[in-house]
């Protein structure tokens, strides 16, 4: 993988690629118009809220390469490349650094935001003063998970190369900051010890160091530092701030840094959040999908698989699954789960840079394939299949996001989307630091000679959470986008980019009423001696079908992690409905989900607590269902053993992410989860399709007897569909006289109650259609009726999604009665 070399890409950087080649193998990788051609320092216009506007084409000199593969040309690569030498993103030995991280390390200040860290955890760390001074005291409090905090700390006092003095250790440390007194007299270095706690590291962060020299006393407080830096080699406050030089083993693993967040964005405000409102969840009312096959997924150590976290996705296309992790890409037959592509990320993308942070994504109204990765740097990689066979022909690109003058660019989390008109990623723009959406036009894609159509910028877009483009299963017209922030923790922030894609406006409008959400707390986990990183308030991933836009995150509830999920109306700009699954015991952390034409909803997650390894659930629930209901979440692939792969704040990392998807065929559900192998400190991704309780379902009953002049039971049956939209549901009435007249009625309720020489199969309340005459059928009459769901008769309530009525005939007849009854069919309709 290359880098940006600038001195000032360097010091963005280099806290979190700490050279070295991580134990077991394993690597972590970085976290998370106008028809004016966009340059350098020209950003979009910045929408206000419920304005279009144009983005900026992006100029053709920042694609790089374009080229067509096969997966063969792909695979024997694979087979033939040299390993792609390790990269040096852990400590592999390398000492501890003073470090001032980002807010999302939830640093435990005394005074203002700022404080500083031992990165890694080394525990022998040097400050140089180049004079004698007196160290008076210290603010000191934990950093990183409660199973990695230094037990104690004490503080060594040198005057040249003699000790001065030693303190006692000091044994209060914990997120409530505390004063260590010093007290060391005329010492020109101190050395500050930890106790470790865990894998030979001592996490804390210290705040407020107080030093005189005479009659001049100063505090070092850190507040004018920036954020995300290395204070080792620098003289920042006058002092020399040094490299570690403890002996410790290296902790497992380093993961994926964690996602970008912002200063100011890091929590809600407390007043906008009540518990109360937090904890209010599903009963588990809901009706749960019905599983169909599940088998293992990508494992760490697959080729390329070497890195923490693991970047969960996987899609189904016509014939095939397809997953990328961190940073690995493989195909599987659906029919059997064998796996027919296994190689590394970076061979599919003949790149000799890594390809990491990667997005899948099927394209259903095309039926092809979209893959994007990134180095870690400036360039985006962009894959789109030639058809929709994945282990074919694809064509491959690579596109600078960053503008032409940028020296420090580097992309962060980015996220993927595909409709009918374009393909949508979004990413931080960590020098900025903005977000950005970049619309890119799909048709010269599907041409047969495939090339990259025209990219639109919007740049300079608000600090904000994870961009998420609906993935759209149906064509909405237009492309959506959703994020949420604790800046407005009840609002979803929507935006639209609305076609021509060579010219395309994008609009920011805002969904409120959302409960109240917020970060969720890490989930422990049995035999992590530091909790599961549960990340962010992000959304996981989102979805577009039948006018409905579906997300997923994880947010706090009862001191726990959970999952809610949302449906919203993009064009009502309204909030349909909203679910929390939540448990008393459990966490549960990085939900994905997904939704089909009828109502049925899939959502999976990873789950622990403190008696289970984190393991892989599922939930679901129907139309039929109450508003934000989901079924009992089902546990199906466990964890087999402990995870504690912590970085180098302290954090046991995992996710960042995992997806939840819907077959183009068949229309049922596939997740992707993560969880814990049978190796300690090791995950492996599972697989599980799964079918929702069918809607749309017709059944008879009420057999009846031989009631009319034919000698034969009357039967009622149907022709058509049960989907409200199509509209297209016909009755029919057989085996009865001809040219008689009757009426189809219909009701919520079922019966079964003789009445003359008949059966009534339909209780009150009753609605009855219009009249209708019988023909002559074979070999007896026929009638017939096209229900019109749009215009039922004068006082007949609206047929909803989800409903199940129950429809029988009446007719005339000449029996003694004089009229006759059919059996009856039950028909449940679907969106």
């Amino acid at each position: 993988m290359s880098f940006p070399t600038s001195p000032l890409a360097l010091s963005v950087l280099l806290p979190h690629l700490v050279a070295g080649a991580m134990a077991q193998g394993v690597e972590p990788v970085p976290a998370p118009v106008t028809p004016d051609s966009e340059v350098a320092g020209s950003p979009a216009e910045e929408a206000a809220e419920g304005e279009a506007v144009h983005g900026v084409r992006v100029d053709p000199t920042a694609f790089g390469k374009s080229w067509t593969q096969t997966m063969d040309e792909a695979i024997e690569r694979a087979a033939n490349a040299e390993e792609i030498a390790a990269h040096v993103l852990g400590r592999n030995g390398s000492q501890g650094v003073w470090e001032l991280p980002s807010p999302k390390y939830k640093l435990y200040s005394h005074s203002g935001r700022k404080a500083i860290i031992n990165r890694w955890g080394d525990p022998s760390m040097g400050i140089g003063f180049g004079e004698a001074v007196d160290v008076m005291d210290v603010w000191i409090a934990s950093q990183g998970g409660r199973g990695i905090w230094a037990e104690a700390v004490r503080v060594v006092g040198y005057l040249g190369d003699e000790v001065v003095g030693t303190t006692e250790w000091f044994e209060d440390i914990d997120p409530e900051p505390s004063l260590m007194p010093i007290g060391l007299s005329g010492v020109d270095r101190i050395v500050i010890e930890a106790r470790p706690s865990s894998s030979g590291a001592g996490f804390y962060a210290l705040d407020d160091l107080r030093l005189t020299s005479g009659a001049d006393e100063r505090v070092i407080d850190f507040e004018d530092a920036p954020w995300d830096s290395v204070l080792t080699g620098s003289d920042y406050g006058g002092v020399t701030w040094e490299e570690g030089t403890g002996s410790f083993t290296p902790p497992e693993p380093e993961v994926v840094p964690a996602p970008k967040e912002f200063e100011g964005l890091s929590k809600a405000p407390s007043s906008a959040v009540s518990q109360s409102s937090l904890a209010a969840g599903s009963t588990g009312a809901g009706t749960l999908p019905v599983p169909v096959q599940d088998f293992a997924g990508p494992i760490l150590g697959d080729p390329g698989a070497g890195f923490i976290p693991p970047d969960t996705g996987g899609a189904a296309g016509l014939n095939h699954f397809v997953t990328t992790v961190n940073t690995n890409l493989s195909v599987y037959e659906k029919s059997t789960g064998n796996r027919v592509v296994n190689m590394p990320l970076s061979n599919f993308f003949n790149t000799s840079t890594i390809a990491g942070d990667p997005r899948i994504a099927y394209d259903f109204a095309d039926d092809r394939w979209c893959i994007i990765a990134t180095d870690f740097g400036d360039d985006l990689f962009l894959a789109y299949s030639a058809t929709s066979d994945p282990t074919g022909a694809w064509f491959m690109q690579t596109i600078r996001l960053t503008l032409p003058n940028v020296t420090d660019g580097f992309i962060d989390f980015p996220t993927l989307g595909v409709d009918a008109r374009g393909i949508f990623v979004s990413a931080f723009l960590v020098h900025v630091p903005a977000f950005a959406i970049f619309a890119i036009d799909k048709a010269p894609l599907l041409a047969q000679n495939q090339s990259l159509g025209t990219v639109t910028a919007f740049r300079d877009l608000p600090l904000d959470f994870a961009i998420h483009h609906a993935v759209q299963y149906t064509d909405a017209g237009a492309s959506y986008m959703v994020s949420v922030s604790p800046a407005n923790p009840t609002g979803m922030t929507l935006r639209t980019v609305v076609p021509p894609l060579t010219n395309p406006t994008l609009t920011t409008q805002t969904i409120n009423g959302l409960p109240p959400f917020d970060f969720a707390p890490n989930a422990p986990a049995l035999g992590s001696t530091v909790d599961i990183n549960t990340g962010d308030i992000r959304l996981v991933n989102a979805c577009y079908v039948n006018g409905s836009i579906w997300a997923a995150h994880a947010v706090e509830s009862g001191g726990r992690a959970a999952a809610r999920w949302y449906e919203v109306d993009p064009v009502g700009l309204s909030l349909v409905q909203t679910g929390l699954v939540a448990d008393p015991v459990l966490s549960y952390y990085y939900p994905s989900i997904a939704a089909d034409a009828n109502g049925s909803v899939v959502m999976g997650f990873s789950g622990s607590d403190a008696t289970s390894f984190p393991s892989a659930y599922y939930t679901g629930r129907t139309a039929l269902d109450a508003p934000g209901e989901m079924g009992p979440p089902v546990l199906f692939s466990a964890g087999q053993a402990s995870y504690t792969i912590t970085d180098g704040a302290g954090r046991n990392r995992w996710g960042d992410y995992s997806l939840t998807t819907l077959d183009p065929v068949d229309g049922t559900f596939w997740t992707i989860q993560e969880r814990t192998n049978s190796t300690a400190n090791s995950w492996v991704t599972w697989i599980q399709q799964l079918e929702a309780v069918p809607c749309g379902e017709i059944t008879r009953y009420c057999e009846v007897q031989p009631a009319n002049s034919t000698g034969l039971p009357g039967t009622i049956s149907t022709f058509g569909s049960t989907s409200l939209a199509a509209n297209d549901l016909s009755l029919i009435a057989d085996s009865i006289p001809a040219n008689v007249f009757g009426i189809f009625f219909y009701g919520p309720n079922q019966a079964s109650v003789p009445v003359g020489n008949s059966t009534l199969c339909v209780n009150n309340p009753f609605f009855r259609l219009p009249v209708v005459q019988s023909t002559l059928g074979v070999p007896f009459g026929t009638a017939t009726f096209n229900l019109d769901v749009t215009n039922l008769p004068a006082g007949s309530p609206t047929i909803q999604v989800g409903e199940t009525l129950n429809f029988s005939f009446w007719h005339r007849d000449v029996n003694p009665d004089g009229f006759a009854l059919t059996d009856a069919i039950s028909v449940q309709f679907c969106e």
